[in-house]
């Protein structure tokens, strides 16, 4: 019975190793690769618009943001407004400016690509966000439940866009450029961790109601994916091309 129990997971196992194989030299392809990306692309934006239509709406999502911003209010701590307040200042502009110049310094020699996405998610998304605040106006949570002093609009937020579009993109840059299976995890682990918190946080805070939140990190999704896409169907469209050209210039053996 053991012996039979174990080849079916060792069945089991190649079968999900063949998978996997066929699924990366298919998606070595830049064509396969470009309608994923996009099917992603569209995917995301139909949510965050969907999301968007509903704050407008004043939907089920407006009732939840006002029940979970008075919740959290109720259940602060000094400690943990301190926590959460370190956690937050990690999308301030100035740690994002920060983080932006030491990414473009240390990368930009050794994985320019990785640089560029990064820069090209961040900005992008940023630039989004503004705009998004400007067309909805929507007002902050109320100043009494707040422990943070807003200057601008609530819907989306721009800390929560930009702990997926630099931070958990970084983490995941990271962990695609990984060997060890440890690092990969923790990587990973990370990529996750960083938009929960801040997220989170500016919740915690009563910086933003749950539905911005959702928004931003809908925004700084989409920038990612868009970057890594671009970037990743340029090299997979250089690398055919080049094997395209290396059969061409081999010399004709047939008879």
């Amino acid at each position: 019975m053991f012996s039979r129990v174990f080849c079916y997971h060792v069945c089991m196992k190649k079968q999900a190793s063949f998978i996997v194989h066929r699924a990366r030299l298919w998606l070595e392809n830049p064509w396969p690769f470009a309608t994923l990306v996009g099917a992603a692309l569209l995917y995301v934006a139909a949510l965050a618009s969907g999301l968007a239509e509903d704050v407008l709406d004043n939907d089920s999502i407006v009732l939840a943001d006002g029940w979970l911003v008075h919740w959290l209010a109720a259940h602060r701590t000094p400690a943990r407004i301190g926590v959460f307040d370190a956690a937050s200042s990690l999308g301030n502009w100035q740690v994002v400016v920060v983080v932006l110049i030491a990414v473009f310094v240390f990368l930009w020699n050794r994985r320019r690509r990785s640089a560029l996405a990064m820069i090209v998610a961040a900005t992008g998304s940023q630039i989004v966000v503004s705009l998004g605040k400007a067309g909805f106006g929507r007002p902050r949570p109320p100043a009494v439940l707040a422990v943070v002093t807003p200057l601008d609009a609530s819907f989306p937020s721009g800390h929560a866009s930009i702990s997926v579009a630099l931070y958990a993109l970084g983490f995941y840059l990271l962990f695609r450029s990984a060997r060890s299976p440890r690092l990969k995890r923790l990587w990973l682990t990370l990529a996750f961790l960083f938009p929960l918190l801040i997220g989170f946080s500016r919740l915690y805070l009563g910086a933003h109601y749950l539905s911005d939140v959702l928004a931003g990190w809908g925004v700084g999704l989409w920038w990612s994916i868009f970057a890594v896409g671009v970037f990743g169907f340029a090299r997979r469209r250089r690398d055919a091309k080049r094997q395209a050209a290396d059969f061409r210039s081999r010399p004709n053996t047939a008879k």
